[in-house]
């Protein structure tokens, strides 16, 4: 219990200094920017997002939830290899779609040059999986200071670069490279005084271990299991960062600024609190069930009511609260909007609610089950927007976030009750 606490402890710094470090990156971007190089900043940052929920991400689960198993049958540095593959194919996407923007003139529909966009994705990308990799080992302390280092260093380096050149958001994206760039290399220079991974289960259950399982059949079990959270990231692309690029195609750059920075400041405090529970929660579940044949119906219970309430709270605090909030966390000149703070943070709550839902079909190997549901949430966000924002603007693009989050929720809800019907294999309850 007391390797809990710590280790739950160590969650919560790690996330609580990322939390705060996103706040004051956020502050520090918005107040030397303005409201309109903001707002190209932060459309720029959606582009990258896109590009890490279709690729990195989907190493970044990929990692957590094979460690344990690797580690259970001594299949290490496969594992290592396994990652280093799928983290150089997805840089090499990369490069050909900066090839492929700069040959056919997309990158003059971009607010920043796509040179910096794509150098920033596959360093950003790459910090994600290793971050992953840290935190599924159990590293807690280590991710800890990785995540306070990176809630120091962006600020510093994005006033630094605004005041020595000029406030535009290409400085201010160059701090976000440089700071990343830094705690990539001390990752690395971190991981090559430790000739392994260690183990996360010294005793591994012996009804776990299949003696038949090969490195090559490791290799292709992690490929398998990423590939379902790539097409994830292409039918969800558009509906967890799109706001931003279809608000841009109708709103002025001040207002995509703001509508930005309320989306932030909405969505931070839940993913803030889903993290730290995730982070906590997950390498526990996937380490007791490596394979996922155990019955965890009472922990899981205990996860989903503890993640509702949570995300209920943090929703109705920001919600409440917006015209004190945008203030502290800008300038006043990104006030005009902050009614849409309710909408913003309800849809932000629904969202995160669903994002927990997941946890089974991961657990059985099955995140397929939820293709739908990304596909439903982009689908009613991009057809609300076309039909809102033109009339409403940034009000109306409030209400499709909303109204999409509800959707993607219920559409989880529905591939979850379909898994119980459709898969329920005998199971060893919990102890």
């Amino acid at each position: 219990m007391r390797a809990y606490i710590r280790e739950i402890a160590w969650v919560i710094v790690a996330q609580a200094a990322a939390f705060i470090g996103g706040l004051a990156t956020v502050k520090t971007a918005a107040a030397v920017l303005g409201p309109a190089e903001y707002g190209k900043l932060s459309v720029a940052l959606a582009v990258v997002g896109i590009v890490q929920v279709c690729l990195y991400g989907a190493i970044s689960q990929t990692a957590t939830r094979f460690l344990a198993y690797a580690s259970s049958h001594n299949l290490i540095r496969e594992y290592e290899r396994s990652l280093a593959k799928l983290v150089g194919f997805c840089s090499a996407v990369v490069c050909v779609f900066w090839i492929g923007a700069s040959t056919f003139g997309v990158s003059s529909w971009l607010p920043l040059p796509i040179g910096i966009l794509c150098i920033y994705a596959v360093i950003n990308g790459i910090q994600i999986v290793l971050i992953a990799t840290c935190n599924a080992a159990r590293r807690r302390k280590f991710v800890a200071i990785l995540q306070l280092a990176e809630a120091i260093i962006r600020p510093i380096f994005i006033v630094a670069l605004t005041r020595i050149a000029a406030a535009t958001a290409n400085h201010a994206f160059v701090g976000y490279i440089l700071s990343t760039s830094t705690l990539v290399g001390a990752i690395i220079v971190a991981w090559s005084f430790s000739s392994r991974i260690e183990r996360c289960d010294p005793d591994p259950d012996p009804d776990q271990i299949d003696e038949s399982v090969t490195g090559e059949h490791l290799a292709w079990s992690m490929t398998s299991f990423a590939i379902p959270f790539v097409v994830f990231g292409l039918l969800g692309a558009l509906g967890s960062h799109g706001e931003r690029l279809l608000l841009a195609s109708w709103a002025s750059w001040a207002d995509v600024g703001s509508y930005a920075l309320m989306a932030q400041l909405a969505m931070a405090p839940n993913v803030l609190f889903t993290t730290v529970v995730n982070q906590f929660y997950f390498p526990l579940v996937f380490q007791f069930d490596p394979r996922g044949t155990r019955e965890i119906k009472r922990s899981f219970r205990l996860y989903l009511l503890i993640s509702i309430l949570g995300i209920v709270g943090i929703t109705v605090a920001v919600a409440a609260s917006g015209a004190l909030l945008i203030p502290i966390f800008s300038t006043k000149a990104f006030l005009g909007h902050e009614h849409l703070l309710w909408f913003l943070g309800v849809s932000a709550g629904l969202f995160c609610i669903a994002q927990q839902l997941v946890l089974p079909g991961l657990r059985l190997n099955r995140p397929g089950i939820y293709m739908p549901a990304k596909l439903v949430h982009s689908l009613v966000l991009l057809g609300l927007s076309l039909v809102l924002v033109p009339a409403w603007g940034v009000d109306g693009m409030g209400v499709a976030s909303l109204l999409s989050s509800t959707a993607y929720l219920a559409a989880t809800m529905l591939a979850n009750v379909w898994l119980k019907r459709n898969l329920n294999p005998t199971k060893r309850r919990e102890p």
